[in-house]
């Protein structure tokens, strides 16, 4: 049973902090600092060629045109100087592209991995508080939202910041008069960028929740999309799709609007330092202040201002993107897994199952699901647990599988307590199959061996002959090697849990815990894969949650599980003949039997 949990417990944990943000990327980007410091003069000098023409220009009028009579040997000069810097500039700039975007893609592979790895280790209930589709988000769209930048745009910012630096000195350099005169339109520049630089956070962040959402509804509705084509629910699910994607284009259209407004104002102010630089230098060069060949240089690089400041905008927003999707993916590696393993590497290879006055509660404020429940479940034996929906049933066969901790009390398997026991050693004794027998793409061989990942052919081929079903997964169209398709969409349900029953029987393990086999099969498959399950459990420990009469009565003992915890305990005759719940419950079973 899971209990009904808030959206805000529902929401990914909360986005890092800029400062710890920009701290770990340091820290991801420390492998290839010797590079990256390399790259820092290469940097200067293809800045300085960009920004050489003026300069070239500012020579060319003052030494080449004089007196209304060119010089054309100074001017040939200025060209194939400005050539020669421009060719310079641009191998500069290839190469910078190149290593830049290899560093890129590195930190984004390995952060990808790293969230990926870091999600694979979490436990079952960071799954039921956060979405499928959300945890895809974090690896698809916002890693998508670190590509541009990671290839050029981390270079382009820094050069383009090494612009606006080498500009401002060369315009001060040239004549400091006219840099104060066409400061006049500062103070609306920087009211522009405040203004700027607070609402646009907000509103990138808010895109990139939004774009989690819309990947979440996509995700619900791929994976349930039988389930909806079957009940007609196709209309309903495009209608909430389709709400979630015009509220993704709101936020997007509101941050655009955010950098259009901006970009105006910086044209604006601009177009207001340009009339300044004319008119005031117009006058200096005729009073001889300045030459006309240094106020060329000037307008050219004031307006050559521009470019970087759009370009910064642009950049700007881009890295507010980045740093947002940045934020929840450090979340994601900062989240802790609320299971963690312990350091006992080898269990017991036979041993009582034992629950020690366990309780249970599905988050941290959640109602009781199990109190006190005492139970020993001997080596060897099986136990079948019976009771109402939402009693508990599955919540105790987890516990017993470490999908989740007691929040109270002990597990422990052959007097170790399960909490420390390494990974390794908990699921090479215990293993727990649910109903719907996942399986993986590849072939039935391959989703066999992933019960013991480097398992040779031949110790598949006797997992799978020891629980008899040579004959019927040798019977599909390619035998062993046949494609199972996504999530074993090409077998029949059958065949995907007799599969999910081979992978098991290559653990080895002690106790083996299901969640009703075969609940969902017709009569004819369910006797194969009872079948299968006896052959499997034969000598080992067996939990099952049992919902047929079956099942019940070939158990050694029965729980009942309701109001948090054991109501009854007993062999199939003794509570029968106790008539009390299970005894309830076996009537009316056989009236459904007998109907």
């Amino acid at each position: 049973m899971t209990a009904p949990v808030d959206r805000d417990e529902m929401e990914l944990h909360e986005a890092v902090p800029l400062r710890g943000t920009i701290s770990q990327s340091l820290q991801m980007l420390r492998p290839h600092r010797r590079i990256i410091i390399a790259m820092a003069p290469l940097l200067l000098l293809s800045t300085l060629a960009t920004l050489a023409g003026p300069l070239i220009l500012r020579y060319g009028i003052d030494n080449g045109l004089q007196d209304g009579a060119p010089r054309t040997s100074v001017l040939t000069g200025c060209a194939l100087v400005y050539l020669g810097i421009a060719a310079v500039g641009v191998a500069l700039q290839s190469i910078q592209i190149r290593v830049a975007g290899r560093i890129g893609e590195t930190f984004v592979r390995d952060l990808r991995r790293r969230v990926f790895d870091r999600v694979l280790g979490m436990d079952a209930g960071y799954f039921d508080r956060n979405s499928t589709g959300t945890v895809v988000s974090r690896l698809t769209s916002d890693v998508d939202a670190l590509q541009d930048v990671v290839q050029t745009g981390g270079v382009q910012f820094l050069q383009t910041v090494l612009s606006l630096v080498l500009l401002f000195g060369f315009l001060v350099a040239l004549s400091w008069q006219l840099t104060i005169a066409c400061l006049i339109p500062v103070p609306l520049f920087i009211w522009a960028t405040l203004r700027f630089r607070r609402e646009s956070g907000p509103a990138n962040d808010e895109v990139r929740e939004r774009i989690g959402t819309t990947m979440g509804a996509l995700a619900e509705g791929l994976a349930g999309v039988r389930i909806v084509q079957a009940f007609g629910q196709e209309r309903r699910l495009y209608s909430r799709f389709a709400e979630h994607s015009a509220d993704q284009l709101a936020t997007y259209t509101n941050a655009v609007r955010i950098q259009a407004r901006y970009l105006r104002s910086m044209e604006f102010c601009t177009a207001v330092a340009t009339v300044v630089a004319v008119s005031a230098g117009g006058l200096l060069v005729d009073r001889g202040a300045i030459s006309l060949g240094t106020l060329s240089a000037f307008v050219l690089y004031l307006l050559m201002l521009f470019d970087p400041l759009q370009t910064f905008t642009y950049l700007l927003t881009m890295l507010q993107q980045a740093g947002a999707a940045l934020r929840r993916l450090y979340g994601v590696l900062q989240a802790e897994p609320a299971i963690v393993p312990g350091d006992v590497a080898v269990l017991p290879e036979g041993g009582d199952l034992v629950l020690k006055r366990v309780s249970f509660a599905y988050g941290e404020a959640g109602f009781p699901v199990l109190q006190d429940v005492d139970l020993v479940v001997p080596s060897g034996q099986s136990l079948a647990l019976v009771g109402p929906t939402g009693a508990g049933k599955s919540t105790l066969a987890k516990l017993a599988a470490r999908l989740h901790d007691p929040i109270a009390g002990r597990i422990s398997y052959g007097g170790v307590d399960l909490r420390d026991a390494s990974y390794e050693a908990l699921r090479s004794r215990i293993v727990m199959v649910s109903q719907e027998g996942h399986l993986f793409q590849g072939t039935v061989i391959d989703n066999v061996r992933a019960g013991l990942p480097g398992a040779t052919d031949a110790q598949v081929l006797q997992a799978i002959r020891t629980i008899g079903a040579e004959e019927i997964l040798g019977a599909l169209p390619e035998g062993m090697a046949t494609q199972v398709g996504e999530r074993g969409a090409f077998l029949s349900a059958g065949q995907r849990q007799i599969v999910s029953l081979a992978r098991v029987a290559l653990t080895g393990a002690e106790v083996i815990i299901l969640d009703e086999a075969t609940s969902s099969m017709d009569p004819g498959t369910e006797a194969i894969v009872h079948r299968a399950v006896t052959r499997l459990t034969r000598g080992r420990t067996l939990i099952v949650i049992a919902h047929r009469l079956s099942t019940v009565r070939d158990a050694d003992r029965i729980a009942v599980i309701a109001e948090g915890g054991i109501a009854e305990l007993g062999g199939h005759d003794e509570l029968v003949a106790s008539g009390g719940r299970y005894a309830a419950l076996y009537d009316g079973w056989v009236r459904s039997t007998d109907s």
